[in-house]
């Protein structure tokens, strides 16, 4: 299965945003960013979403607990490890960083576990195994999107969501959920709540009891091993437009930089770069309008043992700019 249609099997959830008719330039623009999507896959190694079997994990054995029309339950569960979500060729541990839950839900549309999640940095990554009740119709196209409260908030920026068959009972339940902020001190309290099954092309069949699943997680461990770097730098590209360079958060999971783009410059994207010129694969990135931070997500990387640098790219992939170190 190629890359292209691993990418094609993730759906993000864009309900929450207006739909306006794209001006000719806006079109255009939207066109190079995708070409640049494109020429990032071929050119190199980029992160891959999960396929075929999954890991079994195993958990103890609970009560059944009632709750309303939904049945709760501790049991044991095969799913897909968060770490294979991350990058199925090269999977870390980040057990040390994970929840394990293992609590299952039940309504007429079938059985969906919680397996585990894990929050890094801006986001919260969660694995479920989703088993449907008989004649409920349901494939790699199904989408299943959680909604999700942090101590009675909702953050969310985007919600991505990833259905990988097992076998022909069972499907594996990827969330990616990106948030405006997260609390850092303090446990999480988190509802995690499934409501809508939504098929590609054939819209979405709402629930009348959701699967709902209150837990609670922590971003203790995960930020003492997580590293900023405030950059605050304006560089002026070759053509004289103008990027901002705000910060790299560096986590033992992800680096994500945050930058802003001056008027005309929305179609520069940033690289980051290894002393040797090294390209790290990125598994996400939005150059967006003027007046909006942008963003890259990329593979993890060690600031004191490593040097680094940030080098603007244009929707060829051509160098626009100097290189940044940030260490």
């Amino acid at each position: 299965m190629s890359i292209y249609k691993k990418l094609n099997d993730m759906q993000i959830d864009v309900s929450q945003y207006e739909e306006a008719q794209l001006t000719e330039l806006e079109q255009k623009r939207w066109e190079n960013r995708v070409k640049t999507k494109l020429r990032k896959l071929k050119k190199r190694k980029s992160k891959k979403w999960i396929t075929g079997t999954v890991a079994a994990s195993v958990l103890a054995i609970g009560l059944t607990v009632p709750f309303g029309g939904v049945s709760l339950a501790k049991v044991p569960f095969v799913g897909g490890l968060i770490e294979q979500f991350i990058d199925q060729n090269k999977p870390l541990d980040y057990s040390t960083y994970k929840t394990a839950i293992g609590e299952t839900a039940e309504n007429k549309y079938g059985k969906i576990t919680l397996n585990e999640v894990l929050v890094d940095a801006d986001r919260l990554l969660i694995s479920s195994t989703f088993e449907p009740a008989k004649g409920v119709s349901f494939n790699y196209r199904t989408h299943l999107f959680p909604k999700v409260l942090i101590n009675g908030q909702d953050l969310t920026v985007t919600r991505g969501t990833q259905s990988i068959k097992v076998d022909d009972d069972t499907y594996t339940i990827y969330g990616d959920i990106k948030f405006s902020e997260l609390p850092t001190e303090g446990p999480l309290h988190m509802k995690i709540s499934y409501d809508t099954l939504s098929k590609t092309g054939q819209g979405d069949v709402a629930m009348e009891d959701p699967w709902v699943f209150d837990i609670k997680t922590s971003t203790d461990q995960i930020m003492k091993d997580t590293k900023t770097v405030q950059i605050d730098k304006t560089i002026t590209l070759h053509n004289g437009e103008k990027v901002k360079l705000n910060k790299i958060v560096s986590s033992p999971v992800s680096t994500v930089l945050y930058y802003d783009l001056a008027e005309g410059a929305e179609n520069t994207h940033v690289k980051l770069v290894t002393a040797s010129g090294e390209e790290l694969g990125a598994s996400v990135s939005y150059a967006r309008d003027h007046g909006e931070t942008s963003y890259g997500r990329f593979d993890p990387i060690d600031l004191e043992n490593g040097k680094y640098s940030l080098v603007p790219i244009n929707s060829d992939r051509e160098e626009v700019g100097p290189p940044i170190p940030i260490n």
